[in-house]
């Protein structure tokens, strides 16, 4: 079945049925991004040189804690950011 057929087939479902593949949908995505995480927190570790884009643009810095799905990231800056782990990368040197 092709998305594009999935797409067309939700006009026949009721709310219920709606709302039911939504959870699903959702459940599935949850799955997904905890997998992710959880393989990220293997590759990262405290005093790693990481890179991420954020609201305010391009930023490096050094992990200073890993926690269960962000890292805490020191930037040199007045402040540290918790950063989602699947938004970072790790800087070559």
């Amino acid at each position: 079945m092709s998305y594009q057929e999935i797409i067309t087939g939700l006009r026949s479902l009721s709310e219920i049925e709606l709302q039911s593949l939504n959870y699903a949908v959702c459940d599935q995505i949850k799955q997904i991004r905890n997998a992710e995480s959880a393989r990220k927190r293997c590759l990262f570790k405290a005093g790693d040189r990481v890179s991420f884009n954020g609201r305010r643009g391009y930023h490096e810095g050094t992990i200073v804690r890993v926690k269960q799905k962000k890292a805490i990231i020191n930037t040199g800056e007045f402040r540290n950011w918790d950063v989602p782990l699947n938004m970072l990368s790790a800087v070559e040197e």
